[in-house]
């Protein structure tokens, strides 16, 4: 969801610079920007309110299947499926947060400890 995020902070930032492409005098150019900005949220929007089946959703989360299906049948994912057909938002997806890398003190990455680890 963070993507999302900074893309729509990108069309914020893209509104903002039309408006002041609009104080000098460039309604046309902002114009194209803002319809620019309008189409990319409405982009944004969209893919986050797909209805994603258990198996796409698996693949969006890293969470296991019946992990998700228990979420759905708790309640704590919202179904906008069926019964026996779940669908969810993307939005609503739960997401794994990623297991901080491990560093070496000089910033590089500590191969041996992702090895060990079964990261790679």
């Amino acid at each position: 969801m963070g993507d999302a995020r900074k893309l729509l902070d990108l069309a914020a930032e893209w509104r903002h610079k039309a408006t002041m492409l609009r104080e000098y005098g460039a309604a046309a150019q902002a114009a194209a920007i803002e319809a620019c900005a309008v189409e990319l949220t409405d982009a944004i929007r969209a893919w986050q309110d797909e209805p994603l089946t258990l198996e796409q959703a698996v693949t969006e989360t890293g969470y296991g299947y019946s992990t998700l299906q228990q979420k759905v049948a708790a309640g704590e994912i919202p179904n906008v499926g069926s019964k026996g057909r779940p669908r969810m938002r993307r939005c609503d997806l739960p997401r794994k947060t990623p297991t901080p890398a491990f560093l070496l003190d000089s910033g590089e990455p500590d191969l041996a400890a992702e090895i060990l680890a079964g990261r790679v």
